[in-house]
């Protein structure tokens, strides 16, 4: 038997519906595909759909440079930083105001 990758689920009720139109051909692949797997059709679609999602969010979280412009990014971070006299006074009064979240 075929197992999926893992995907991340929402907990809880599902009460959102999507309808979908499929050639019959795809029909019949899906069919058979979550019948390999042991799953129910709905099942399979949503976690086919839930992994693509997932590989859509981590390209769109992933920056890819050329190699060049790679350098300069890491040579300007890097770089020592120089104060901005109004700017400085600006981050220390809002300091306590703000949190980091990491």
């Amino acid at each position: 038997m075929f197992a999926m990758p893992p995907t991340t689920t929402t907990p809880g009720k599902m009460d959102a519906r999507k309808e979908l139109r499929l050639h019959r051909e795809d029909e019949a692949r899906i069919r058979a595909a979550a019948a390999a797997t042991g799953l129910q059709e709905a099942d399979f679609i949503r976690q086919a759909a839930l992994l693509r999602a997932q590989e859509v969010e981590q390209r769109l979280a992933l920056s890819i440079l050329p190699q060049d412009t790679f350098d300069a990014f890491r040579a300007a971070i890097d770089a020592q930083g120089k104060v901005i006299p109004g700017l400085a006074r600006a981050a220390a009064g809002s300091k306590g105001l703000l949190t980091d979240a990491g």
